[in-house]
Order: structure tokens, then sequence, then C-alpha cells
């Protein structure tokens, strides 16, 4: 699904602002949605978070540089996505509510109560952003037969995992957008003497290191895609310099464009994106101005030819008006229930 723009929003805010939801029914290795009729797809199943615990000095360098983001909020070195995406909070710093803190117990019953959990959670960093311990990286190869080499920073690694994914694509661009499933993971742990000497430290401190994956050989195969490119000329035609970010957007709005001319609303393609198979790549990164980003679609998911047509006048003649605005929040609808959000 997507949040509304009053409640963080996503990739694409500025241009869907309502939230949303797709409901999907699994079946064996394969899903479908009542809300997005006419496709289906194999899961490629995999944990969207998954990562050792920091030590005491990473923990300090995280809060440290994040606060020096966040304390820009407001002014003239505030950092923006160029005014072409959604401005969101910079950061999530560490916050008392809703903290879980293993066995030191949970924010309803310690919070204002517990000096030492009070302590801990002043100080325990949010797990929204993948950082040098692995983290909430969305990475949906990270799935069966990988194998990944973890950083270990405190006796014992403390590895821990959740937000288990049936299938999500590339980016994750409604922000909420995976296939999101209760589930286990079996795996095999060992230790490496001496490893974090192979894992390379870019930045001021030896910790500045980040994991490494092989991906697993088994994944669904598709052998045909619609790729669509995208580079850092802005919706309004602003040209940017090597902005990836932008060039990442405009290839998703292509597509969402694109297939909304098969029947399908922007919404649901929106949603569709964000947990379908799809892959997306960062093509050049070096050709000034532009950088280029592609994201390729497997045909073979659509109950339909969504190629385009050789005959334009007998593909317009030949469109099937799916069941639209099933996924939009409004009265009626399925509103999402957050007591965050304004009444």
């Amino acid at each position: 699904g997507t949040f509304a723009k009053e409640n963080g929003g996503g990739f694409l805010t500025d241009h869907f602002p309502k939230a949303t939801k797709a409901c999907w029914d699994i079946d064996g290795i394969y899903c479908s949605s009542r809300h997005i009729p006419g496709v289906k797809f194999a899961g490629l199943i995999h944990p969207g978070l998954i990562g050792t615990a920091p030590s005491e000095e990473l923990l300090k360098m995280w809060n440290e540089r994040e606060a020096t983001l966040v304390a820009e909020e407001g002014t003239d070195a505030e950092k923006t996505l160029c005014g072409c995406l959604a401005t969101r909070p910079l950061a999530c710093l560490p916050e008392a509510k809703g903290a879980m803190l293993g066995k030191l117990g949970h924010f309803v019953e310690k919070s204002g109560k517990d000096d030492a959990w009070d302590m801990v959670a002043s100080e325990a960093a949010r797990t929204v952003p993948g950082r040098e311990n692995g983290g909430n990286c969305d990475i949906k190869n990270l799935s069966r037969g990988c194998t990944v080499y973890f950083p270990v920073f405190v006796e014992g690694a403390n590895l821990s995992m959740g937000d288990m994914h049936f299938s999500q694509g590339d980016g994750e661009v409604s922000f909420c957008g995976a296939i999101e499933m209760s589930g286990f993971l079996d795996l095999r742990c060992s230790v490496i003497k001496g490893g974090m000497k192979m894992l390379p430290a870019i930045g001021p401190s030896p910790l500045n290191v980040n994991p490494i994956f092989e991906i697993g050989p088994l994944e669904p195969r598709y052998s045909e895609w619609l790729v669509f490119e995208g580079i850092s000329v802005d919706e309004k035609g602003v040209q940017h310099y090597l902005d990836a970010t932008i060039a990442y957007k405009m290839a998703v709005l292509r597509c969402i464009k694109y297939l909304a001319q098969f029947g399908y609303s922007e919404e649901q393609v929106y949603l569709l994106l964000s947990c379908c198979p799809c892959e997306g790549r960062i093509s050049g990164i070096v050709d000034v101005p532009n950088a280029v980003c592609t994201l390729a679609i497997p045909l073979a998911i659509f109950d339909q030819d969504v190629r385009p047509p050789s005959d334009l006048e007998h593909f317009a003649k030949g469109i099937k008006v799916i069941e639209k605005d099933v996924c939009i929040s409004e009265e009626g609808g399925a509103i999402p229930y957050d007591p965050r959000l304004a009444k």
C-alpha cells in the first residue's frame, strides 16, 4: 500500500497523495489480488530487515550523523530532493513511543516508569533505514540459497531479522508496498575469524562497512521484459545533474503512465510496481548531465499482452477496462486505521 501524504507518503507522494491498499491472496508459490485484477506472479520470499547489532561506538555515530541531518529541517541548509519529490522527515531519531527493547520490555509498560528503559530508549536506533549492520535494506534477492556476510560489532553478533515479504519490486517505491507476510527463516550461521578485514571500510571509521551477499539460485524465471527508461530531467522539464533519484522516478512514472493504457488506474500500477518482481537498474552514471535508470517489468505476470501493439487502432478498440479505484482509501473504501492520522 501507500501512506497518505500526512502520514509520511512514499516515493511518488507528489503524484499519489492518498493512502491506498491492495490485498494479495497467496496460492502456493503464486499470488494474485482482487484489487489489481489480471496479474499473477510467483513470490520471492525474503526478510526486508536482517542485520547484526551495533557497538556503542557505532550507535553513537548513527545518532550523531542523523541528528545533524534532522537539525537542518526548517533551515536554508535543509536537504531536499530538488522540489521534485515530496520532502519527508530527513531521518527518524530515537523515540520512546512504540519502542520494543527486547527483554527490557515495551514502551506501554516501561516508558516513564523504568529509568534503565528510558535511558536505552533515548538512544536506541530506529530500524527504518539500512545502515552498516545491514538492517532494513529491503533487498528482494536475499532469498533462499543466498549467503550474506554480515559485519559483527558486538560479542555474539545479535543477528535479528523480520519484515517478511512474499514479494517486492526493486525500490519498494510505494514505501509500504511489499506483500507482507508472517513466516520464519531457516538459516545456518557461522563465524569467520578476522572476517571484518575483508569488508571494505570506506569512510572516517573502520566501522564504516556494509554486508556483502551472494544471490541464491532459486528465483522466478522470466525471459521477456518491458523496460522503461528515465533520465535526470524531471516532469517539469528541469535538468538535473547526474541525479539517479530523479532518473528512477521518471522511469517509474513512465511505466505507470504506460500500463494505465491497458485498463488499470495509475494507483493500481503504482502498487503493483512495489510488489511485483520488477528489476530496477542504474544504467548510466557518468555521461553528464544525465544519469540513466531503467525499470524492467516481466511480461508473463499479466493475463494480456502489454507490449506496444503494431496496430494502434486495433489496440484502442481492444482495451479492457479493469475495476478502478478499488484500492484508494475514501469513504466506503479501505480506510487505514492509524491513530497518528488527523481525524
